[in-house]
């Protein structure tokens, strides 16, 4: 009877140290799963919200470029600062599209790893930085301010900070974009868009059809990006 008894007591310890070890093995799964999920997460983040930033300003900009009250401001000669404001016209516009390239830049490089909530999202996500993109290179009615989408990768490249690490990449300021100007290897890729900007201010109806194609574009991505609408009124508000 004793023998029985201790025969018995092993098995439960063994038992109990078979799920023991099995309830173990499952919990680790998951706080690995888990874990990883969250990384995923932090990665969207770190990437989604500078893409919707910049697309938001750009939108922003653009619908500025279009207002005539704003084109007036910009082109009037007998102002004594007109051509200051010029400048910061074309200087500025310009960044806020080379900002928005850089960012699709980076996120194109990362768009296998970010999760935006399942596959259906992610794939939204392509689909609408492609219109995006088709908006600003498509080759109907009027070409100003139209970017081959080798244009744009090469511009989005050229954004990048080169400061930042690599794993963290990162948009030049707007004081760096000026002063890179005065570097022909760079502004160079920029011309064909600079002049653009301004033979545009007197004449605004001809590109008006693209730059509405590509506001409209820029508001389907935006509203992917932040479907409650909670961050781009205060990004409008601050970039404007």
């Amino acid at each position: 009877m004793g023998n029985a008894v201790a025969v018995i007591a092993a098995l439960i310890s063994v038992s109990g140290a078979l799920v023991t070890v099995v309830l173990g093995a499952r919990f680790e799964r998951r706080r690995q799963l888990e874990q990883r999920r969250q990384e995923r997460l932090d990665h969207t983040d770190r990437y989604s919200g500078p893409l919707l930033a910049a697309a938001s300003a750009l939108a922003s900009r653009l619908r500025n470029v279009m207002d005539p009250e704003q084109i007036t401001e910009f082109s009037a000669a007998d102002e004594p600062r007109s051509q200051r404001y010029l400048d910061y016209a074309i200087n500025e516009t310009m960044y806020r599209i080379g900002r928005y390239l850089c960012w699709v830049h980076i996120v194109s490089r990362e768009v296998r790893v970010l999760d935006f909530g399942n596959e259906e999202r992610n794939r939204e996500l392509v689909r609408r930085l492609a219109a995006v993109q088709g908006a600003i290179s498509s080759r109907d009615g009027d070409l100003t301010f139209m970017l081959l989408g080798g244009e744009q990768w090469a511009l989005g490249e050229l954004m990048i900070d080169p400061d930042s690490p690599a794993d963290d990449p990162a948009c030049i300021s707007y004081v760096a974009f000026v002063d890179r100007l005065d570097d022909p290897a760079f502004a160079r890729w920029f011309q064909p868009l600079q002049q653009d900007i301004a033979a545009y201010i007197p004449d605004p109806a001809r590109a008006r059809p693209r730059l509405t194609a590509i506001t409209e574009a820029l508001d389907e991505l935006i509203a992917l990006l932040d479907p409650r609408g909670i961050w781009v009124p205060f990004n409008e508000i601050i970039r404007t």
